[in-house]
This record gives structure tokens, C-alpha cells and sequence, in this order.
């Protein structure tokens, strides 16, 4: 296939695949879609979705960020994040012969533990288990030195007890890399996806198009880098309805202020931010901040660090480590582990 019909077939399904689950109900996605996928990204609050130097993990979730360099690299990611539930998966990648494009092909399973189930008058029937399961491929084309896009296809099924869902979804990212500016801006659109339960104990519908924008910048004689996520750009308003409206005290019925900038706080609930600090050349730290996880999931005479991210990277011999840490609620934290090897050179 020649560049020129992979950029056809791109463009085609940029203009097609959002009109084929035009109707119907939305629904939120799987957990296994929407849950970071790399211990980078999540060491970043999710704020490094272009990073300068893109490693295989990247491509988790910004799937142009993969060219040749990542040929031939195996990357694997473990994700502990609360109450039993844990994730894990799996990402190779491979350039064809004589090919300037990039393939990768990977599995992720989320697991949510095992549950005891009853019946109407409670009695026990014995224990079932409920996960994610979903496989992921797609192929990134270099237009340019500085730019290249990319499309991935997701195809998986969620289980719970005897409820089986069928799931899938189309990403298609782009980013434009300036190596003499230490800058990198990236896209990623996903433009269709939707799932199918067979049976009535579940939902059917799509899933509503999403598009988030990450930059990153870094500066010549600084060892840090800054990082940004602005992500559902295709709806302006995420606070709960009616989140900004004044409340009437009962007893004095006088009028109470929430004391929220309200444009700030929408503008804000967009925004993951972070920052990058090289150590050495064999080790590195971050840390980011997200709004909008902070707000909707602290307690209000307890924040804690809610929405806060650190994460760390280092190499021992031929594998690449990172461990992160991200903090959703008091309650408890995600720790993810992702560990890269080269396993040939294409």
C-alpha cells in the first residue's frame, strides 16, 4: 500500500465513521479505554500525551507518537488500582521491510475482581468474575519529518457473571514534532466506537466522539520539560448541572454564593498539567496535576492530594523502567509499573 492510499484510507474514515452509530443512546466506555495505560502518562496526571521523546508505552494511547525507532521493542504495563481491580497489557511493535510505516499490534485486560453472587432472597450461588478484555492494532505513517498520523482499532468484551458485551472503537491521532524547537504538539480523535450486549441484564449504545489536545515544551539549556492536556474539546461544560448556581439558606433565606470563577473552573476541568525533570540520562521524575479529578473526586474537609501524579523512570541493562503513582481519592492510589525491551531490530 502506497502513502498515498494509506492518507485516502485515512481521510475516508475521518469523514465516514462518525455518522455509522449516529443514533442511539450514549454510553460511557469500558474502563479498560478510558483508565491511563502507560506509567508514564499516569505519572503525568495524564498531561504527557506528547512527549519529546516518545517511547513505545506512549503509543498506548497516541498511536502517531510509534515510528521507527520503536521497531521491534515489546512493552509491557501492570496497573494496581483499587479494591482488587488491576490491569495489565501488552504492546509490540513492527516496521515492514523497506516500509517507512510502523504497525503495532497489543492485548489489555482489566479485571475487577471476583464477586459472590445470590439469588432474589439472598441466597449465596456461588462467586463469578467481572473484566475487560481487548485487543488493539493500528499502523502510523510519517507524512514528513515533523509530521505523522496514525490510526488504531479497538475490538473487546466486557463479562460480568453471564452478561457478555461486545465492544469496539476507532482512534485516529496526528502529531507535529519540532526537534530544533523542543516542541511537539499531538491530536487524538476518536471519532466512532460503541457497544453491544446480547442479552437484557445490559446497555447497548455509542459512545459519544471525544478529542483531546496535549503540547509539550521543552528549552535548550534547561533539564525540564513542561507538559499540557486539554482534552473533551467537544464539550465546553463538564461540572455537574447546576454546579455554579446560587443556593437559598433555609433558615435565613438569604442568598448563598458557591465562590467559583465559573469560567475558570470550566476552563480548568479541561487542563492536566505537568512537568518532566531529567536526573541523568538513565533516570528522570514527573509530576502533574489534574483539575477536573481533583474536584469531582476529593472530599470536601479532606482533599489530600486528589488529582496529584509523580512517576519515575530508569534503565537497568537492556530494560527501561517506570513506575507511577496517581492519586483519584483519599481512599486510595493507582500504582502502574511498565517495563520496555527490545526484541529485535524491526
Amino acid at each position: 500500500m502506497s502513502r498515498r492510499q494509506i492518507k485516502g484510507w485515512l481521510c475516508a474514515a475521518a469523514l465516514t465513521l462518525p455518522t455509522v452509530w449516529a443514533s442511539g443512546q450514549s454510553i460511557a466506555r469500558p474502563g479498560v479505554m478510558e483508565l491511563p495505560l502507560s506509567a508514564r502518562l499516569a505519572g503525568s496526571a495524564e498531561s504527557m500525551g506528547a512527549p519529546l521523546q516518545a517511547e513505545i508505552g506512549d503509543g498506548l494511547l497516541q498511536a502517531s507518537l510509534l515510528d521507527s525507532t520503536h521497531a521491534g521493542q515489546l512493552h509491557l504495563a501492570y496497573m494496581d488500582f483499587f479494591a482488587g481491580t488491576a490491569m495489565a497489557s501488552a504492546m509490540y511493535v513492527r516496521r515492514p521491510e523497506n516500509r517507512p510505516w510502523v504497525y503495532h499490534v497489543g492485548l489489555r485486560n482489566l479485571g475487577y475482581g471476583t464477586f459472590t453472587g445470590r439469588d432474589p432472597i439472598g441466597v449465596e450461588t456461588g462467586s463469578f468474575s467481572a473484566s475487560d478484555v481487548a485487543a488493539v492494532g493500528g499502523v502510523s505513517v510519517p507524512l514528513d519529518s515533523n509530521l505523522s498520523v496514525a490510526a488504531t482499532a479497538w475490538l473487546g468484551q466486557s463479562g460480568l457473571a453471564e452478561r457478555r458485551t461486545g465492544f469496539a472503537q476507532v482512534d485516529l491521532s496526528a502529531n507535529y514534532h519540532r526537534k530544533d524547537r523542543r516542541l511537539r504538539a499531538a491530536v487524538l480523535w476518536r471519532p466512532w466506537g460503541g457497544q453491544h450486549t446480547a442479552n437484557a441484564a445490559g446497555s447497548s449504545g455509542r459512545f459519544d466522539p471525544d478529542m483531546r489536545l496535549s503540547v509539550t515544551k521543552g528549552f535548550q539549556n534547561a533539564p525540564f520539560v513542561l507538559y499540557a492536556t486539554y482534552d473533551e474539546l467537544q464539550q465546553w461544560d463538564l461540572a455537574p448541572e447546576g454546579f455554579y448556581d446560587d443556593t437559598i439558606d433555609p433558615l435565613t433565606g438569604d442568598t448563598l454564593s458557591i465562590g467559583t470563577w465559573a469560567f475558570g473552573d470550566r476552563l480548568l476541568r479541561h487542563l492536566a498539567i505537568g512537568t518532566g525533570l531529567s536526573l541523568g540520562e538513565n533516570l528522570g521524575f514527573r509530576f502533574g496535576y489534574h483539575h477536573r479529578r481533583r474536584q469531582e473526586l476529593r472530599l470536601a474537609n479532606a482533599p489530600g492530594t486528589a488529582g496529584f501524579a509523580w512517576g519515575l523512570d530508569f534503565k537497568v541493562r537492556r530494560f527501561h523502567l517506570a513506575v507511577a503513582r496517581n492519586t483519584y481519592h483519599t481512599a486510595g492510589a493507582s500504582t502502574h509499573l511498565s517495563i520496555r525491551t527490545r526484541l529485535s531490530d524491526r
